[in-house]
């Protein structure tokens, strides 16, 4: 076998295998690539043009014969070149509709015999403010139209009309009436080759394979043309990652293969893909973490965290039961229908709405903008006003502006420890001092501040211990912020870290008041919706059809503007507040192994 051949074949196991991840660099693009890349682009084009047919015709034309992909393809390639043809004639005849409709409409034919006869005839356009000084000698001239300062002219000389102020526009042989019967014409002909597109409709899997296949085949030759060559060319060589846990199946390959091979763990420095493994309650919501970014290989994925405070905050915010019950059967009806080919997010918003509910009741409670109070008149809603448990009362010490704080310090204090740990994992103990002081920092300065506010008297016991661990906090941050430096140095230059740690704090914190915000504002604008609601329906059934609606369409409108607070203001929460606690860095790599496009991989 051929160094060549026996390339190609190594190159063809590992795409088989499905789990090495590739680098590929290439400085020139093979020929064999950018042909692969035409033909890529034909196929999705003819794919694209099936699926739109099929789309706007319900009833498709008898199937075609059968016909192996290069007939497919030269056939549809001929309708879609007639196609385009009739629809770029069809654009220039508009277009001398467009420029010819300030005339009106006129049969040509009878100006044929003044045409004969050696006489011009010219559609003019002309500035109605210089008209009285156009000079136009031996000729019959017959205003037409007026149309935005112009006056649209008739014109029928003997001789060549020529004039500075005039637009001059030779008479075409084709009326507006032929130019309207072609566009109709070339309408049938476009209907006709859009219904016999129909017919092909049944081979769009066929080209989607085909596809596939093309895609495949790109990747194969990229990954072979990235082999780095040494000596001439006589000793070729690649680097791939791989998961840990597949490193037997790995090696078995490599044995198979008869390559020379070393495997060895990642060095610092080295970009390592990322493939994210949570169990299956986070991996909901790790299509939220992509949002922003993947963790890199030396920092912990923080989806689990987030799929436990993401729909804590969402349902803050959004704070009705009643939108979190609609939220809910919206999606259960998606995960069946619209959500069908993406079930995972269906689930995610049912669970987002299950908390919601659960929310809106025992905070402030707000049921389609109805306020659960002890003291309804309704009974049943005086039922449900028992599981409020975060009032909006400013006396009690959990009060919704409060509980908002108090989520806001558990999720940041919730970063900073995973901060720590991250520094312990990765890069030893030492490195977690620093983080620790601003741990000690932050708890202190919370304690001194929303607990006085708080007037929680409870602490005072622990007497002047907040003060010393403060102090302790701001001893750490300063020996032990930066390692590589001298300790005068560290010293020096600890005023910027400890600055940013003292003011940041505050402003991390109140970002939280938002949830607070935003759940009131939706709770507000439903019960304002349901007062005119109301007041419309106090006449008879009209009025009663009209508050119905009215009712409706608020609630909706509400709902939608809620929802998308709902789902971005967390996300600042969670991508600024909680990620900047972690020590957040992101920029991984995603895993992408080189396998076939249809290939499962194990």
């Amino acid at each position: 076998m051929t160094r060549e051949a026996n390339r190609e074949s190594v190159t063809q196991s590992m795409q088989d295998l499905g789990l090495l991840h590739i680098d590929i660099n290439l400085v020139d693009i093979p020929e064999k690539i950018e042909s692969l890349l035409h033909t890529k682009s034909r196929i999705k084009r003819l794919i694209d043009l099936l699926s739109r047919s099929q789309k706007d015709h319900a009833r498709p034309a008898a199937r075609a014969k059968a016909l192996s992909l290069d007939q497919l393809i030269k056939a549809l390639e001929k309708i879609e070149g007639q196609m385009e043809s009739l629809r770029s004639e069809k654009e220039q005849l508009e277009k001398k509709v467009i420029r010819l409709k300030p005339w009106g409409s006129y049969d040509y034919q009878k100006f044929a015999p003044l045409l004969e006869r050696g006489l011009h005839v010219y559609l003019g356009r002309i500035r109605k403010k210089r008209y009285s000084n156009l000079e136009v000698s031996n000729a019959h001239v017959e205003v037409i139209n007026q149309e935005g300062g112009f006056l649209y002219l008739a014109i029928i000389s003997k001789t060549t009309v020529d004039d500075p102020n005039l637009e001059i526009y030779p008479l075409p042989a084709s009326s507006p009436a032929d130019l309207a019967a072609a566009i109709s014409q070339l309408n049938n002909e476009l209907n006709t080759l859009e219904q016999s597109l129909t017919s092909y409709t049944p081979y769009v899997a066929d080209l989607q394979k085909h596809l596939d296949n093309v895609q495949d085949t790109i990747h194969l030759t990229e990954v072979s043309a990235g082999f780095a060559e040494h000596f001439e060319g006589k000793l070729i060589s690649m680097s791939a990652w791989f998961p840990q846990e597949k490193e037997a199946d790995v090696q078995h390959f490599l044995t198979l293969a008869q390559v020379a091979w070393q495997i060895k763990d990642p060095e610092k420095g080295d970009r390592v893909p990322i493939q994210l493994k949570n169990k299956k309650y986070p991996r909901l919501f790790e299509p939220i973490t992509r949002v922003f970014e993947l963790p890199n290989y030396y920092e912990t994925d923080l989806t689990p965290f987030l799929a436990v405070f993401y729909p804590i905050l969402f349902a803050y915010c959004l704070g009705d039961a009643g939108y979190g019950f609609v939220l809910t059967v919206a999606m259960g009806i998606g995960y069946f229908s619209f959500f069908k080919n993406s079930k995972q997010s269906a689930v995610l918003g049912i669970i987002l709405g299950f908390v919601t509910m659960g929310m809106g009741l025992i905070k402030s409670g707000s049921l389609f903008g109805i306020m659960l109070m002890p003291d309804h008149p309704v009974g049943w809603i005086r039922q449900l006003a028992a599981w409020v448990i975060i009032p909006d009362d400013s006396s009690v010490i959990f009060n919704a502006f409060n509980v908002a704080l108090m989520i806001g310090v558990i999720q940041i204090l919730t970063g900073i420890i995973v901060s720590i740990y991250n520094k312990v994992r990765y890069k030893g103990v030492m490195y977690a001092i620093a983080p620790l002081g601003k741990l000690l920092i932050v708890s202190c300065l919370i304690w001194m501040f929303l607990a006085d506010m708080q007037e929680v008297k409870a602490l005072d016991v622990l007497g002047n211990t907040r003060i010393y661990l403060l102090i302790t906090g701001v001893l750490l941050v300063m020996f032990f912020h930066q390692l590589d430096i001298s300790i005068p140095r560290r010293i020096g230059g600890a005023f910027l870290p400890l600055f940013f740690i003292f003011t940041g704090i505050l402003g991390d914190v109140l970002s939280y008041v938002r949830l607070f915000a935003l759940g009131l504002a939706s709770s507000v604008l439903g019960l304002v919706v349901n007062q005119i609601g109301m007041q419309i329906m106090t006449g008879g059934f009209f009025s009663i059809l009209m508050g119905v609606l009215f009712l409706v369409f608020g609630h909706t409108l509400n709902f939608g503007i809620a929802a998308l607070g709902s789902f971005v203001h967390p996300l600042r929460l969670t991508f600024v507040e909680f990620y900047g606690n972690a020590g957040f860095q992101g920029q991984g790599l995603p895993y992408q192994p080189f396998t076939k496009t249809n290939q499962t991989i194990n």
